[in-house]
């Protein structure tokens, strides 16, 4: 139940061409359509082109109750079949061109297929729903949660397509909102009803139930509201517990290729491999895709792959063609192999690094001993202080008046404020002490190298203390 799990909670590639379309037909038919690129993504076609999904798979998906009929779900492939699309409208996609043609260019009649429906896809789609290099994550999931309102689910699809290509922030004109979700021209003329009939319940619908976080604001032109600016963020999110989902998954897709590959894929082996794809699971990239990438390069070619993708977006970020789209084409590196190093790249680069290390680690120790030699003059100094100060102890008063005067000739500098105030002031302290150090102090005890080797420092350090 596990895997049926994942397979609701993950998300459909479909295609950005495919998503900005003119809708023209129904949600029902909308809904369907993306349902098709689900399923023939995850599942082979026969030797003739055809795909086969069952009919209640589809109702389930499409949040009905039991007592709607089949041939409903027939009509609306129906109506599929019978209609041209303009696809890629907005030029969001530049791998595909703007492209007028049917998705199902096939459609088998339902008495040749029982509890199923065939059907084949246009040649010019099939490629790109395959392997689709620019698209939108949609968990399948919310073709059912989204079943109202109307408008819940293609707009959660268009503004999944700007997330998943890096645009949290969209502004959209309102006509060009209203030809992407499909709402006649005469409907909802003001902004007024088309706010409060339109984006509040489909945004509530949204926010409430999905991955998404949608708020928007308007902008103006001719003081006439002129259209939206969307923020989009993602939210935490667990698919429901929707047995009927379940079940039908279950049953379904037990012998696909899909769930063939999930079964045999463990899940990520490593705390090297979890961090490497924490680093890109920002950008969308699926654990699959990880895992594929891993299997195919090794995690240090996967690793390579990423450093040189975020090395060429943050090198074309100035320039006159900058990487627009950074989560598809990491998705492409990780898959074609772009910025994976040869052998002797890597040799090369661990002999620079060899040789860096070195150097670090040769700065790393000289500087250790530095720092040690600096607590020995710091330690010795202070004992020399107390030399000092145990020998005035003892030093009879005409000795001592004999010493301070010796001072203040010799260190003319401090010598009014050695009169005036003693060794409160710092300076004039410093400057005493070294002067009694010279009077009072041994050779011996003035040989800081002496005193080091007694505190067993090592020769290193020693060296250091001249």
């Amino acid at each position: 139940m596990n895997l049926v799990l994942k397979l609701l909670g993950d998300d459909i590639r479909k295609p950005s061409a495919l998503v900005h379309f003119e809708r023209e037909m129904s949600p029902v038919e909308q809904k369907i359509m993306t349902l098709i690129i689900f399923h023939s993504q995850v599942m082979d076609s026969d030797d003739k082109g055809f795909y086969y999904i069952k009919k209640s798979f589809i109702r389930e998906f499409l949040g009905w109750e039991e007592s709607n009929n089949y041939p409903r779900i027939y009509q609306a492939f129906k109506s599929i079949f019978d209609n041209s699309v303009t696809w890629n409208f907005l030029g969001t996609d530049r791998t595909f061109q703007s492209l007028m043609c049917k998705l199902v260019v096939s459609l088998l009649k339902p008495t040749a297929t029982g509890e199923y429906i065939g059907y084949k896809l246009h040649p010019d789609l099939e490629p790109v729903i395959k392997d689709p290099k620019v698209f939108a994550k949609i968990k399948l999931i919310m073709m059912s949660i989204l079943a109202k309102p109307k408008y819940a689910f293609p707009l959660y699809e268009i503004l999944s397509d700007f997330y998943s290509r890096g645009e949290k922030s969209v502004k959209m004109p309102i006509e060009l909102l209203r030809s992407s979700l499909g709402i006649a021209s005469d409907a909802y003329e003001s902004f007024i009803p088309f706010k409060r009939r339109v984006l509040k319940p489909n945004i509530d619908a949204i926010n409430n139930n999905t991955d998404c976080k949608v708020t928007y604001s308007t902008y103006r032109e001719n003081r006439k509201v002129a259209g939206l600016i969307f923020e989009i963020e993602k939210q935490n999110w667990q698919p429901p517990l929707l047995m009927n989902h379940f079940n039908e998954l279950q049953v379904y897709y037990e012998n696909s290729r899909t769930l063939k590959i999930v079964s045999q894929w463990g899940g990520l082996n490593s705390a090297e491999e979890k961090a490497f794809f924490d680093s890109v699971s920002q950008l969308h990239i699926t654990e699959q895709d990880v895992r594929r990438a891993i299997d195919t390069h090794g995690l240090t070619g996967a690793i390579e792959i990423r450093d040189y993708v975020l090395l060429e977006v943050e090198r074309r970020s100035q320039s006159k063609d900058p990487v627009r789209d950074i989560g598809a084409y990491m998705a492409r590196c990780l898959k074609e192999g772009f910025g994976k190093k040869t052998q002797e790249e890597r040799n090369q680069q661990a002999r620079v690094k060899a040789e860096a290390d070195k150097k670090r680690s040769q700065a790393k120790v000289k500087e250790d001993f530095e720092l040690q030699a600096k607590n020995v003059k710091d330690e010795f100094w202070s004992y020399q202080i107390e030399l000092v100060d145990n020998k005035l102890a003892q030093m009879e008063q005409g000795k001592l008046e004999e010493l301070n005067d010796s001072y203040t000739i010799q260190n003319p500098l401090f010598a009014k404020g050695f009169r005036e105030s003693g060794l409160e002031r710092p300076t004039v302290r410093a400057s005493f002490y070294k002067f009694a150090v010279q009077q009072l102090l041994s050779a011996e005890e003035r040989d800081i190298h002496n005193f080091a080797k007694s505190k067993e420092i090592a020769n290193q350090v020693i060296k250091l203390l001249d």
